[in-house]
Order: structure tokens, then C-alpha cells, then sequence
């Protein structure tokens, strides 16, 4: 092996400085040093034989004398080996000389070579590793091991010679002399002999030398780290790489202690790998097989049940349970998912660094960019050796690696974890694999698990999720209508009206009347009726294009007519199966308002002193409905007598439609979300629904958009429709001289202004016209209420459904907050608790979009707080104090109006702190840490619905 130095750095002034953790560790070394190693009955695996393919491309001297005059080193490149063993020296001599040449501070400290050298020390893997768990978790792992906290992590992980280290299981060096590859730094100044070694290898035509640079040692008080050069003379093989098993070995097995934060552990093992190529000591090719030795070795010890139960599930407890325990103590929660989710270790505050090459080639700054590093270091940028396109090939055993992660699931579904994680087939060394070259743990890591109502059956997986996380397909009786049982307090099913429900009912059929016959006016024919009949048509392009202003709205509506947005119309038709009503409407059973409400369905209803039938004008548009798809028409109020308002599946389709439209287009969505309000309201119009119907719509289109796009896949196509929405819009834009960009055009033409959306209807709830973005939300926010009073406790912590976070995902300006931050921009422009339907809501019933997509958002100076959030303003957008902030901004600032600025001293002009902004676009609504920090420990866990409308 290399003769690199392994002593570790001192790193003065901490608790868990890596000097006292190396000492600590190096007494646990010398005390197992003499122990027999103790793996149950794990097999080892065939190293040479899992990595067989590479004898397709190189043919060794086999070694009798392993020594530099005798056969090491030797061998042919074969035909079939030129393309690819010259595609390994081109990499291997891209990745070196960008490091060498590289002097940015990758991770603040040390430049990535620097960091190439320190990893070479391959003793001090509590150094490599520290920064893989993000700064809070990776100190207080750091202290365990320093203290002796943590024994069993330390023998299994961090130890060099325990008697049960994952590194210690599988060794490289018969490998290495089965393959017999020279290395890529080899050259006559330096060794006597360059890859040729005197010409007794045929390279077939590679260069003889690479242009390899060799990296500095790197000093630290007084410690030599790095790489020394002296393979030849030992001698030590290329193929695989040893440092490289060994830091997977750690790695892997690492994520499988602690699974939370699996995609970062293992993505700082591919770093550790890929450092091996930095210093040009490895090619791309050995740090491959480095990786596939390693799972295979991880595998045989999770796969062995003595050493499973003896060793690593008391290490993974040990582990789990200490951090668990420092988290809650230093008030970062209670569990270790709370914890990594509450200091963001599986986001921005987690691993990260900023170097790049031809490989990986973004800065990884969270769990998504580090999962691609992962993956990109999968293949290294290698075509196809083999078939592509073939079934998935799971290892055997390789579903033990999931135990931890996913506990709950059974060894087949695991599989399918896995299956789903896999690379295409047919990349160096697949064939000969058995499939480990394939399985993609970073992303296996980040699994979101959707199984049948019984848990048999894989209805759907998706990866980037910030846990490994399992969740039923629920009914819409287990999800919508679970959401809204808070209306079983004021009606029951087949009885009536409740005593407690009487007041809420009486106020439902008041505004109900109200609004139904101010919109009738004279003959049932205004405008606004007519505006309800459209809405009534479900087709979705009607009613969004004027959400947009007239010269926006006309261009959307021209290309939608015209079959130009397919991506666009594909979105919005998911979005309408995401959310379905049928099951809450049989379940509820309310009488329409136009109905006998007393004898309904075969039952005898107890109205409770309320009118039997209310006074509703019926329109004649609707007595003789065109759908507007060439069947004849129909009379609709006699189509939904038998049919249960509650809750209003046209609001819910309106909703799903504006929802999933406002995440396309957030410049505009205040705008969108106001004018499916007004869609919604259209209900209560032609006297089919009530208020409490249409809240209860709201909360179901919202639920559904936002638990559908949070599937990464349908986020995906969310990603492309947005991408072909505004591409159109802003060509459109440009060729009419309205500006080059959607932002501009927005802007010229008024759309978030006095030129946008727009309507004269008034009634009991929204008592002002809409003429430009603040009257818009306000009709908004009028109706997420409509007027009734408090039936529960207000004032109440916000409560921000996990799932809302991701209907910001493409707000332009919000792309630079991370998840925590958006969720305290949704809380701070939440409506108020305590109304009907909030109880059971899990905060759907508050989420304010309209107000969240034009808010001003203000972080602290150091970027890590929200202070303040201001919404109503023409475009979002995000600033940062620019000196500290007063501190005293109050509370949640949630006392019901969530409107304007609710910092005080601010508004006074007390504080001397300025902003400057972070981002072109944004919004501005108040936000409060204290608020927040609630939030983030009582997330909502919501699960998948089947994807089926009923109206």
C-alpha cells in the first residue's frame, strides 16, 4: 500500500478536534489489534470476478514475481480495450490537472487537492466523514467518538483495525495482482519507466506517459498528508482501487447506520474515490470497481444474520439514539429525522462543496446535487461497454442494504427500492457485476415508498425525498375527506343539522341566498352569470386566460386553442386526477341548496330550525346547460339533485387547474389563484353550492396539486411544461414589442397591475371590484373565510403542510431559500386558525398562495432567518438585512389579517438596518423564526390519493 502518512491532524481548540479523536481511536486500534476479525459467516466476495469485464480490455501478466523487475505492471491492452482504457487516461489527466490548477477554497479551507491529499490518509475517516453529516450533527458525532460515546460506530466505521470494521472485511491487493494495471502517474523521470514499464507492456497505441500532475503534501501542524508516489517501488496495482473500497466500504456502511443522511454519505464516498483520480494516482476505471468492491462487501455483512444482530443493528441504535439525544438537548428535536430536517443537513446546511470537473459537474449545495454527483461518478462519463436497456438486476442480499432505511418493508419490495435506483445497463464492469455497478444508493437513500391502501404492493416510488419514506395510497375517503371532517361538527350524514353546526349553517345559507340572488339580478342572464356557466364547462382554459390580463391571457388561450402547450395541457390534466371528491361527497351526504333538505336521499332530515329549501333563483343557462361538447343539453339542477354538495368537486377541479397553473406560472400567481376563487364562488352563483362547499374544494385542489408535485417525476414534467409555457409566452411577448422577457412583458403590459385580471362582481364577501393585484387578494382572502366567525381557537402556531413547500418550487426569486425558509414564507402569509374546516385541515384551510407568490421576503444578515414578509407586491422577491436586525419582530405576526409588514420597529422607522436584494424577483409578506421553528417540528406527512375526479 501507499506509504502515505496516516497520522492524524491536530486540529486545536475543540472538543472533538481530530488530534483527541485520533488518540482516542488509536487506543482502540492497538487494543483490537490482535483480535481475529469476527464476521459471523458473511462471504466474502470475488473481487476478480465481480470486476471480470476488465479482462475484456486488458490482458495481465499473470504475477508470480509481484516486484518491479519481475511481472508486475505487465500485460496488453486489447483491441477492444483502446477506446476504453484511452477514454480512462483522458479523464483520469482532465480531473488531475483542473485540481492541480485549482486554487478556490472548495470547502472554505482547502482547495480540492488539498482535500485529495487529506483523504489519502485513509486511517483518519472521522475527518473525511464529519462534514458528510452537515456542521451540528457532524460535531456531536464527532464528540461521541472522541468521548467513547460511541464504540460500536467507531469499531465498525472509524477504527483502522477493529476486529469488525467494514474497511478490514474486503481487501484489493489479489485484485490488484490479478489485473496487474500500471499506474497513470508513471513516467521515466520519476520511476526509471513510464506505463511501458522498458516495453515490457503493449499499451496498443495509448500514450506511454500522462500528463499527470503530482499534488503536494499538505502540512498541518507538523503532519504530512497526502500522496507519496511510491507505487511502483512497493509495488501497488492501479486496478481497483484499495483507498477507494476502503472509503466506500466506510461510506456505505455509514449510510446504513444512519439512512437520514444516506445520499450524503455516500456522495462524500464518491468524493473520497474521485480524489484518488485528483491526486493521479487511480483512473476513473479503479475508483468504479473501488465502489462495486464495496457494496459487495457491505452487502455480505448486512446479508450475514449473526453479524447483522451481533454487530450492526447495535451500532446503528448506538448511533441513532446518541445523536438523538445531543439533538434533543440542544433543542433541535426529538428524533434524528427531526434533527437532520430542523438543521438542514439534508439540504443547504448539509455536505457540500464547490469544486467541479468533467464529471460531476455542479457544485453539490444539497441532497439533489449531491445525488447527482453520486450518479455521474457512477459511470464517469464512460459509453456503453455492453447492452443497454436490459431488466434490472438487483445483487443478491443488496435488499439488506435498505433494513435501516426501510424497515417496514418486506425483502422483495426493497428490491424493487433498488431496481428503481439503477442506472441504465450496459457501463464498464456492469456485465460482470452481478448488477452492483448498476444500484444507485444515493437516490435508494432518498426513496419515497408509495405502497397499496394494504401495503402489499409498490404503487410508486420517486427519489430526492429528504427521508426514507414509506406511505399507504389512501382512499379519498383516508385523505380528502379526512381533511375535512372538522364539517361533521356542524352536519351529520344521514341525521342533520348538529347543535353546534346550526350558527356555521345558518351563515352558509345566508351568503348562499345572498350572493345567488344578487348575481341573478333581473332574468338570471347578467354577466356574472354568465361567467358561472362557463365556469361550469370545466374547461380549464376558459376560465384561466383572463387570470392573465388581456394581452397574456389572449396569447395563452390562442396557443392552448391551438393544441401549442401540449406539455402545459398534459400538467393540467394530472393535475386534475390528483384530487377526487366522490368518496367525501357519499360521505357527507349534505343536501344541495335548491333541494328539499329535509326529505333527501330516502332520509328524513333534522334541519335544526334552518329552511327546508332555500330561496335560490335558479339560472336559466343552467336549466339548459351546453357543455360544449356537442351533446345536447341538460338540466343541471335536476342532475345534481341526488348529489351531495360538500364538498364542491367543481371548486376542486378549478382548483387543481389554478394550483397546478400558479406553479407554472407564480409571476402571475396571485392573479390565477384569485380568479379560481372566483370560479369557485361561481358555484355559489348558480345556487348548486354553498360557501362551505367551495372551502372545502379549496382545500382539496390545493392538497392534490401540492401532494402531486410532490413526486419528483411529476415535478419533472411541472419543470418542462413551465419551460414551454414561458418560452411561448415570452416569444409572443417579444414579438409584439411587449418586452424579451416574461418578467418585462408582465410588467409592460400590467398583468400583476391595473391591466391584468379584473372583474366588477361584488357581493356580501368580496365586497370591492377587482382592479389590479392588491383588490385581487383581498377577494381572495375574503374567501378563504367567507365571512364566518372563529368556530375554534385563533392565533394558534402556524401549521404548514410539508407538501405547500413544493408549489413554491418555481417562484424565480425563492430558488435561493432553502426548504425551512419557504415554509416560515408560507407561514407568515398564512390566513388565521380557528375557522370551519381549519381544525381537520392540517393547514390546507390556511395556506394563502395568492399572498405567498407576491411576497417580499427578508432574511437576517447571515441569510439564515426569514424576519419579516411582506405580501402584494408586483413581483416576489428576496433581500437580506444589511446590518442586524432589532430582534423584536413579535411572534408569528398571524393575529388574522397576515397583512402587510407586521415588524414594528421596522414600520416605525426604528430600525437602521437596510436590505439589498438577493434576487430579481420576489414578494414580502412578515415572517417570524419563532413561528417557524414550530412549524418545522410539526411538519404534515401527507399521502398519495388515487388519481380519479368526481364532480
Amino acid at each position: 500500500m501507499h506509504k502515505t502518512m496516516r497520522k492524524s491532524a491536530v486540529l486545536k481548540g475543540a472538543v472533538a478536534g481530530i488530534a483527541s479523536i485520533a488518540m482516542l481511536m488509536s487506543v482502540s486500534v492497538t487494543a483490537n489489534a490482535a483480535d481475529t476479525p469476527s464476521y459471523g459467516s458473511a462471504v466474502k466476495p470475488n473481487i476478480t470476478s465481480l470486476l471480470g469485464e476488465y479482462y475484456n480490455w486488458w490482458t495481465p501478466k499473470k504475477v508470480v514475481n509481484n516486484t518491479p523487475q519481475g511481472d508486475a505492471f505487465r500485460g496488453k491492452v486489447t483491441d477492444a480495450g483502446k477506446s476504453v482504457l484511452g477514454q480512462n487516461d483522458k479523464t483520469v489527466v482532465a480531473i488531475n490537472n483542473k485540481a492541480a490548477a485549482d486554487t478556490t477554497k472548495v470547502d472554505g479551507t482547502y482547495t480540492q487537492a488539498e482535500r485529495a491529499a487529506l483523504d489519502a490518509s485513509d486511517g483518519d475517516a472521522l475527518r473525511i466523514y464529519k462534514d458528510a453529516f452537515g456542521p451540528i450533527i457532524g460535531q456531536y458525532v464527532a464528540e461521541g467518538v472522541a468521548q467513547g460515546e460511541l464504540p460500536k460506530t467507531s469499531d465498525l466505521v472509524f477504527s483502522k483495525s477493529s476486529k469488525d470494521s467494514f474497511a478490514g472485511f474486503v481487501g484489493t491487493g489479489s485484485a490488484k495482482k490479478d489485473f496487474n494495471y500500471p499506474r497513470p502517474y508513471f513516467n521515466k523521470e520519476n520511476e526509471g519507466v513510464d506505463r511501458t514499464i522498458g516495453g515490457d507492456t503493449d499499451l496498443n497505441g495509448l500514450s506511454s506517459t500522462l500528463d499527470i500532475k503530482r499534488i503536494p503534501m499538505i502540512n498541518i501542524d507538523g503532519q504530512e498528508y497526502g500522496e507519496d508516489y511510491t507505487d511502483y517501488q512497493e509495488p501497488s496495482q492501479s486496478f481497483p482501487s484499495g483507498h477507494t473500497t476502503k472509503t466506500y466500504n466506510r461510506g456505505l456502511g455509514l449510510a446504513t447506520l444512519l439512512p437520514d443522511l444516506g445520499p450524503e454519505l455516500v456522495a462524500r464516498a464518491a468524493e473520497g474515490g474521485n480524489n484518488r483520480v485528483v491526486l493521479g494516482v487511480h483512473y476513473p476505471m479503479d475508483v468504479i470497481g473501488g465502489r462495486i468492491s464495496a457494496s459487495a462487501s457491505v452487502t455480505a455483512l448486512w446479508s450475514d444474520a449473526t453479524f447483522r444482530q451481533n454487530v450492526l443493528l447495535p451500532a446503528h441504535d448506538e448511533l441513532e439514539n446518541y445523536i438523538a439525544a445531543r439533538c434533543k438537548a440542544d433543542g433541535n428535536g426529538d428524533t434524528v429525522a427531526a434533527c437532520v430536517s430542523k438543521t438542514g443537513a439534508n439540504d443547504k446546511n448539509g455536505y457540500k462543496n464547490t469544486f467541479t470537473d468533467a464529471v460531476s459537474t455542479e457544485p453539490v449545495t444539497d441532497r439533489a446535487s449531491a445525488i447527482d454527483a453520486y450518479t455521474a461518478r457512477m459511470t464517469y462519463g464512460f459509453s456503453q461497454t455492453s447492452a443497454a436497456g436490459q431488466a434490472p438486476v438487483v445483487p443478491q442480499g443488496a435488499e439488506n442494504l435498505l433494513l435501516t432505511a426501510f424497515p417496514d418493508l418486506t425483502d422483495a419490495q426493497r428490491r424493487q427500492v433498488l431496481e428503481a435506483s439503477e442506472i441504465d445497463s450496459g457501463y464498464p464492469l456492469d456485465a460482470s457485476s452481478n448488477g452492483f455497478e448498476r444500484i444507485n444508493l444515493a437516490k435508494a437513500f432518498s426513496a419515497k415508498v408509495t405502497l397499496s391502501e394494504d401495503g402489499s404492493t409498490i404503487t410508486a416510488i420517486s427519489f430526492g425525498a429528504k427521508a426514507p419514506t414509506v406511505v399507504k395510497t389512501a382512499s379519498s375517503k383516508n385523505t380528502i375527506t379526512g381533511l375535512l371532517t372538522d364539517f361533521n361538527k356542524y352536519y351529520v350524514a344521514g341525521k342533520g343539522v348538529t347543535d353546534e353546526g346550526k350558527s356555521v349553517l345558518a351563515h352558509d345559507d345566508q351568503l348562499t341566498e345572498d350572493i345567488n340572488n344578487k348575481a341573478y339580478g333581473t332574468d338570471g342572464n347578467t354577466a356574472q352569470d354568465q361567467r358561472a356557466l362557463s365556469d361550469a364547462q370545466m374547461n380549464s382554459t376558459n376560465t384561466l386566460y383572463n387570470a392573465l390580463g388581456p394581452v397574456l391571457g389572449k396569447y395563452y388561450k390562442d396557443a392552448a386553442d391551438a393544441g401549442k402547450l401540449p406539455k402545459t395541457a398534459q400538467f393540467l390534466s394530472d393535475m386534475n386526477k390528483s384530487a377526487s371528491t366522490g368518496v367525501a361527497k357519499a360521505t357527507y351526504q349534505h343536501p344541495r341548496p335548491y333541494v328539499d333538505r329535509v326529505n333527501f336521499n330516502g332520509t328524513t332530515l333534522n334541519m335544526n330550525g334552518l329552511k327546508q329549501t332555500l330561496n335560490i333563483k335558479k339560472v336559466p343557462g343552467y336549466e339548459n346547460f351546453d357543455w360544449g361538447d356537442g351533446e345536447a343539453p341538460d338540466n343541471e339542477y335536476d342532475g345534481l339533485y341526488n348529489s351531495g354538495s360538500f364538498p364542491s368537486g367543481h371548486t376542486t377541479f378549478a382548483f387543481t387547474q389554478g394550483a397546478g397553473l400558479a406553479y407554472l406560472l407564480p409571476e402571475l400567481g396571485p392573479e390565477i389563484m384569485t380568479r379560481v376563487s372566483e370560479a369557485g364562488n361561481n358555484r355559489i352563483v348558480l345556487g348548486v353550492h354553498y360557501p362551505l362547499d367551495i372551502m372545502g374544494g379549496h382545500i382539496a385542489g390545493q392538497y392534490g396539486v401540492a401532494t402531486a408535485v410532490s413526486d419528483e417525476k411529476i415535478a419533472q414534467e411541472g419543470a418542462a411544461a413551465r419551460a414551454e409555457l414561458v418560452d411561448y409566452l415570452t416569444a409572443q411577448c417579444k414579438a409584439d414589442n411587449h418586452g424579451d422577457t416574461l418578467d418585462a412583458c408582465i410588467t409592460n403590459t400590467g398583468a400583476n397591475a391595473a391591466n391584468g385580471y379584473r372583474n366588477d362582481f361584488t357581493d356580501e364577501v368580496s365586497t370591492k371590484p377587482v382592479t389590479d393585484r392588491a383588490s385581487a387578494l383581498a377577494a381572495y382572502k375574503a374567501r378563504m373565510t367567507y365571512g364566518f366567525q372563529a368556530t375554534g381557537t385563533t392565533g394558534q402556531a402556524p401549521v404548514v403542510p410539508d407538501s405547500a413547500v413544493r408549489m413554491l418550487d418555481n417562484v424565480a426569486a425563492f430558488k435561493s431559500l432553502d426548504s425551512a425558509q419557504k415554509k416560515a414564507v408560507l407561514a407568515a402569509t398564512e390566513g388565521d386558525s380557528g375557522y370551519p374546516l381549519d381544525a381537520s385541515s392540517q393547514g390546507w384551510a390556511r395556506v394563502n398562495l395568492a399572498a405567498a407568490y407576491s411576497a417580499k421576503v427578508t432574511l437576517s444578515a447571515d441569510g439564515k432567518n426569514v424576519v419579516k414578509v411582506e405580501p402584494g407586491q408586483a413581483q416576489a422577491s428576496v433581500v437580506r438585512e444589511t446590518s442586524g436586525n432589532n430582534g423584536n419582530n413579535g411572534g408569528n405576526g398571524n393575529g388574522g389579517s397576515n397583512a402587510g409588514n407586521t415588524d414594528v420597529n421596522n414600520a416605525a422607522g426604528r430600525n437602521p438596518s437596510g436590505t439589498q436584494p438577493l434576487s430579481k424577483t420576489g414578494a414580502d409578506v412578515s415572517g417570524i423564526a419563532s413561528a417557524f421553528i414550530l412549524i418545522a417540528a410539526a411538519g404534515v406527512t401527507i399521502m398519495m390519493i388515487r388519481r380519479k375526479h368526481a364532480i
